[in-house]
């Protein structure tokens, strides 16, 4: 069953387009790993082309007969930086190169990163039903989907309704949409831990996060920007009044407000809603490598301890239950955190794809759908690199490029060196010991290339 997968990362309800240049080029780069979800006669709508030897290169590792012809980019993608958002994939562009590709399209259905209201537009003037669900379950969602749906599960607001409604363990917290609502929030909230996380309603990544603190500190975990006050006697007004514009800007006109707990570990589980009547399927989860925030993963994670790996699935699995039966339907990410006082919160759900749906994808195709059973996946985002070919041929030259034999080894999960100079990197190891030899012996031959 063919399917076009649009690779929207950067839309209107994530990263949206207050990115300066560099930020948005790596971001990009991030809609681009999903070709490897691409079958032989499926089509991938990205941003910008990706190189020729990054399609050969995964054509290899997949055994598939992947070319240029596999990807669709929007007028001027290649010309100018733009987002995968409504004027971008429906000015006509992206349909039309999908139909003179595709020619008849009956039976092809649609994936995407995130079904926010351009995709299902775009769905809609094809015809194409959603990837994964049966036509009841299309149906049934799709007027949901089409009213916002899945961009409202990205909404770190009614995160903390859903979490309300489940019993799910969060942080203390409160909502703000003005300045003043910012001032009390932080006086209300900072003297349980000291520190007070201000999250943007709609961004992802970490961006956008920042912690104000009465302690001597400049870097947490989670953080794209910490803010230092004195414990006593500071003026949280002026704070507010000077936060204020800076977070809360284009989408955001709402920020969330918590109580910040140092995290011992972060941890992640990815599940798939099949909407209001199905339960939902734990997909893979782990831990995420922060510094200080997002950078890659640990999967499964190694030092997750059976009662909140029992936890963490029990509650992930209720937020997931209670979202399709709200109506939603797709993937679904969710973040929680061992604390170091050894409490278990959760810090947001994302219903869209995550960084890990390309890993997972990657891992069952080479490894099996059990491999987090007989293996440990370490990743790790944005690499400095000069040379793609140069690097798939010295992994090999150090014995780490990925051996089918053994089904061990590093791979390259998606390059942009020509843009970004930066490749991402995926180890399939038999144990943590040995994913993280590879790893350091990997590190060592991408900087020599």
């Amino acid at each position: 069953m063919p399917k076009v997968i649009i690779a929207n990362v950067d839309s209107d309800s994530m990263c949206g387009t207050d990115m300066s240049p560099e930020v948005h080029a790596l971001s990009s780069m991030c809609c681009c790993r999903l070709l490897v979800m691409a079958e032989e006669q499926d089509l991938v709508v990205l941003p910008h082309s990706v190189s020729e030897e990054f399609i050969e290169y995964v054509g290899g590792l997949l055994d598939r007969n992947l070319t240029s012809r596999n990807v669709v980019v929007p007028k001027d993608g290649d010309v100018r930086q733009l987002i995968l958002n409504d004027a971008s994939l429906n000015d006509g562009h992206v349909a039309a190169q999908i139909r003179e590709r595709a020619g008849d399209l009956t039976g092809w259905r649609m994936e995407a990163y995130f079904l926010d209201r351009p995709v299902m537009a775009l769905a809609d003037e094809l015809g194409l039903p959603l990837y994964g669900v049966d036509d009841a379950t299309d149906l049934a969602c799709r007027d949901f989907l089409r009213c916002g749906g899945a961009e409202s599960f990205n909404s770190k607001v009614l995160f903390r309704q859903l979490a309300a409604t489940v019993n799910a363990p969060v942080p203390s917290g409160r909502i703000a949409s003005r300045e003043h609502e910012l001032e009390v929030a932080i006086r209300t909230l900072l003297p349980e831990t000291g520190r007070v996380i201000i999250k943007q309603e709609l961004n992802s990544g970490s961006a956008g996060n920042t912690v104000v603190t009465v302690h001597d500190e400049t870097r947490l975990t989670g953080a794209s920007r910490v803010v230092r006050v004195p414990e006593e006697g500071g003026d949280l007004a002026a704070l507010a009044a000077d936060l204020w514009p800076r977070i809360a800007k284009q989408r955001n006109t709402r920020v969330v407000v918590e109580a910040y707990h140092q995290a011992a570990q972060v941890y992640y589980s990815e599940l798939w809603v099949p909407g209001p009547s199905g339960a939902p399927k734990l997909l893979n989860f782990g831990e995420m490598r922060m510094e200080p925030t997002f950078i890659g993963f640990e999967i499964p994670g190694q030092r997750m301890r059976a009662h909140d790996l029992g936890e963490m699935t029990a509650h992930s699995m209720n937020l997931a239950r209670e979202a399709g039966r709200r109506g939603f339907v797709g993937y679904l990410n969710i973040d929680s955190i061992t604390t170091v006082d050894g409490g278990l919160l959760f810090n947001e759900v994302n219903g869209r794809m995550g960084c890990c749906t390309n890993i997972d994808y990657l891992a069952r195709a080479l490894v099996g759908e059990d491999y987090t059973r007989e293996r440990v996946v370490l990743t790790y985002n944005w690499v400095a690199a000069r040379d793609f070919p140069a690097v798939v041929k010295a992994l090999d030259a150090a014995g780490v490029g990925y051996d089918k034999s053994t089904r061990t080894g590093v791979i390259v999960a998606i390059e942009d060196v020509a843009r970004t100079g930066s490749l991402d990197y995926m180890v399939i190891g038999t144990d943590l010991d040995h994913a993280r030899d590879l790893e350091q012996r990997a590190l060592v031959a991408i900087e020599a290339a």
